[in-house]
């Protein structure tokens, strides 16, 4: 995946010099990377578990606002 990934922004020409660039390669976003991964799936557990079609999208959404606002610096 990785290899997936650095081909797509060698593609793109994306500039590997920028803040932002160096920010998603930093130990600590890595971590959260792997906090929101785990928050996922307990999150897909518990709405396998409940099985509502309205609880499954207002968690999905609510989930998805908590990863975005975590992972940003």
């Amino acid at each position: 995946m990785k290899r997936l990934v650095e081909s797509l922004i060698n593609w793109l020409g994306i500039p590997r010099n920028t803040e932002e660039f160096r920010w998603s390669e930093n130990p600590i976003y890595l971590k959260r990377i792997e906090q929101i991964k785990n928050v996922w799936i307990g999150s897909g557990i518990v709405m396998l578990a409940v099985a509502q079609p309205a609880f499954t999208i207002g968690l999905s959404l609510f989930i998805t606002f908590l990863s975005f606002a975590y992972l940003e610096r």
